[in-house]
């Protein structure tokens, strides 16, 4: 009788997991891409970016989606990646930097795993959850704002 537990009995190729790497996150360094077709961006900066992501963290139980950032504490920007023609439906505040469909802008997004000096991620994007619910973002914003 074989009394290994069930998951050691699996086979290596079966147990392994597989990092998600979306098509629109090179694989190394950064590369800039165009928003509005493979997601849109909702940029926010210094701690209020980083408020939010923590609470998007915390809400979502460590996977809200991909979030990454760049710069320092002083200068930081933090990067809300959502769903391709979605921030554009929503009035964002003053400071709040959103770009979507609604014209040809160009982000920066850095490798997952050997991302360059002052570009961090601070959530993956995932096969559960590629992108920040940008509706849930947005109410977010406006309770930080208001």
């Amino acid at each position: 009788m074989n009394s290994a537990h069930p998951a050691q009995q699996a086979s290596t190729s079966d147990s392994l997991i597989r990092p998600f790497h979306p098509n629109w996150v090179p694989a190394g360094g950064h590369t800039s891409v165009r928003t509005g077709i493979y997601f849109d961006v909702v940029a926010i900066p210094g701690p209020r970016g980083q408020e939010l992501a923590d609470k998007l963290i915390r809400l979502f139980d460590c996977n809200p989606g991909a979030i990454y950032q760049q710069g320092t504490a002083a200068d930081e920007l933090v990067y809300f990646v959502t769903a391709p023609k979605t921030t554009d439906r929503f009035r964002w505040p003053p400071g709040v930097l959103h770009y979507g469909d609604g014209g040809t802008q160009s982000v920066e997004v850095p490798a997952l795993d050997c991302a360059p000096i002052s570009w961090s991620w601070l959530s993956y994007p995932t096969h559960r959850r590629e992108f920040v619910d940008c509706a849930r973002l947005h109410e977010l914003v406006r309770q930080l704002w208001d």
